[in-house]
């Protein structure tokens, strides 16, 4: 059963394939299972992305969707660990859930809820940007990534 946890990585992935790859949304929801099912799946390698999709070396390394889940699950992650230090009294699935309705929600919850600031939107540029690196993206594909990622969570 998914967490909420799982539930924002998989919303955040969700945006980033639409804004970053769009061609490959209808491969997402069997992606999501396969990221789900195992996940970080091994996608620090191209022999780990070809087993956890089950294609060929080719393919796997055109596709932006496993690397947006991982980017995704960093940015969460960091997302949480702002949450949690604000708001430490919190368990962790209702601090999961804030941070679903934040990315939900990117101008800030209706009822005065979470909002980013300038410097945690860089700081969640720059973790989207180099994970996606680190997985081989190009700077391009990488940049247009963590481009999305904040401009899913911007505020006015």
């Amino acid at each position: 059963m998914a967490t909420a946890e799982d539930d924002a990585v998989s919303a955040m992935a969700r945006v980033l394939v639409q804004d970053a790859a769009p061609e490959e949304l209808p491969l997402f929801g069997a992606m999501r299972r396969a990221y789900l099912d195992h996940p970080g799946g091994g996608v620090e390698s191209k022999r780990g992305r070809e087993d956890m999709l089950g294609f060929g070396a080719d393919a796997a390394v055109m596709l932006v969707t496993p690397v947006a889940f991982e980017v995704a699950r960093r940015v969460v992650t960091y997302l949480v660990a702002q949450l949690k230090s604000s708001v430490e009294a919190e368990t962790s699935d209702a601090i999961a859930e804030r941070v679903h309705r934040l990315l939900h929600c990117s101008k800030g919850d209706a009822d005065g809820g979470p909002r980013l600031t300038h410097e945690q939107l860089e700081e969640v540029h720059r973790i989207a940007v180099e994970h996606a690196r680190a997985l081989n993206l190009s700077e391009t594909q990488a940049d247009m990534l963590g481009d999305a990622v904040v401009g899913s969570l911007a505020i006015e």
